[in-house]
C-alpha cells in the first residue's frame, strides 16, 4: 500500500501507486507539488485551495482534482476536514506507467464512453443528495479496508477506487457552473466581497437569472434573502475585526460596508444581542 513521502522540501511522492488519507487541517498548508494525481474531497467545513495561482473555495460535498506537478496549497477557513485520494495512473492500469496526466486515464476502455464528453475545466466538482452518499460510502469503505488490511482488501480498494473515478469522470461531463453558481461560487464571492456595494441585479445577472427569480432560488438554498445574507456576512466580518483588531467601531463599521451608524448598531444587536463595544469586551 502506498505511503506519502517527502522527496524534497516542497515535493511529495508515493512509495507505491496509491494512498488515501483523512485530514483535519488546522493551519495553512504550504505550497507544494506532487508526483501523483490527487483527488481532494471535502467532508466538513470550508477552505481555500490554490492550484497554480488560482483559488478554489471548497465546502462539504466538493471534490477538487489536482494534476501532476501543479503547485498546490490549502488554507482552512472553518473546521476543514477532507479526504485525499492520491494515486498514479499505473495503479488503475499498468499500461499507463510513467504517464503524468489525470486525463490519460480516459484512454482506458473503461472510461471510453466518457472521454469525448469530459469538460476538462471541471476540476472543481460538487456532489449532493444520492451522489454525495455514494462518494462518502466509497471513501469510508476504502479507508476502513486500508486501515485494516485483510484478505481481499486490495481488490476491494481497487474496485472502490474504480467506482470513485467513474463517478468523478461522469460528473466532469456535466456543466457545473450553471448548476452551482448560487450554492457554491457565488456565496464565496459574496462572503469575500460583502464590504463592497453588492446589487442584487448584478448578482442575478452573474447567474443568468432575473432579480426576482434569483432571490427565490437564493432563499431556497440559504434560507435567507440576498440582502439578509450580505448583512450576516458583514456582521460576521465586524465580529472578527472587533475580536482580532483594536480598530475603532466607526472604522470597522465603514470597512464592513455600513454607511449608517444606527443601521449598523441595530443589525449588530439583532445578530448578537449586544453592542459592538460590549461584544469586544466579552471576547477578551
Amino acid at each position: 500500500m502506498g505511503i506519502l513521502k517527502e522527496t524534497d522540501k516542497n515535493i511529495f511522492d508515493l512509495d507505491n501507486y496509491y494512498f488515501m488519507n483523512e485530514v483535519a487541517l488546522k493551519e495553512a498548508e504550504a505550497p507544494h507539488t506532487h508526483k501523483f494525481i490527487e483527488f481532494v474531497y471535502t467532508s466538513n467545513g470550508r477552505g481555500v485551495h490554490t492550484i497554480d495561482g488560482r483559488e478554489y473555495h471548497v465546502k462539504a460535498g466538493d471534490l477538487l482534482i489536482v494534476n501532476y506537478s501543479q503547485k498546490h496549497s490549502v488554507t482552512p477557513t472553518d473546521n476543514l476536514v477532507y479526504t485525499d485520494i492520491m494515486l498514479k495512473p499505473e495503479y488503475v492500469n499498468s499500461t499507463l506507467k510513467g504517464t503524468e496526466d489525470v486525463f490519460l486515464l480516459l484512454r482506458l476502455r473503461d472510461f471510453s464512453d466518457l472521454s469525448n464528453r469530459i469538460i476538462k475545466d471541471n476540476i472543481h466538482l460538487h456532489f449532493d443528495g444520492e451522489e454525495k452518499e455514494k462518494i462518502e460510502f466509497l471513501l469510508s469503505w476504502t479507508l476502513q479496508e486500508q486501515k485494516n488490511l485483510t484478505s481481499a482488501s486490495e481488490l476491494i480498494i481497487y474496485s472502490a477506487l474504480s467506482m470513485l473515478l467513474s463517478l468523478v469522470f461522469r460528473k466532469m461531463t456535466q456543466n457545473q457552473n450553471a448548476r452551482l453558481s448560487i450554492n457554491d461560487h457565488l456565496l464565496f464571492y459574496i462572503e469575500r466581497n460583502c464590504k463592497s456595494k453588492l446589487i442584487i441585479g448584478d448578482m442575478a445577472s452573474k447567474c443568468g437569472y432575473t432579480a426576482e427569480h434569483f432571490s427565490r432560488l437564493f432563499k431556497r438554498y440559504t434560507g435567507k434573502t440576498p440582502v439578509e445574507f450580505v448583512n450576516n456576512c458583514r456582521i460576521d466580518l465586524a465580529k472578527k475585526l472587533l475580536t482580532e483588531t483594536d480598530k475603532s467601531v466607526e472604522r470597522i463599521m465603514s470597512e464592513c460596508g455600513f454607511s449608517n451608524r444606527a443601521a449598523f448598531f441595530k443589525k449588530f444587536h439583532n445578530a448578537t444581542g449586544t453592542t459592538p463595544l460590549a461584544y469586544r469586551k466579552n471576547q477578551k
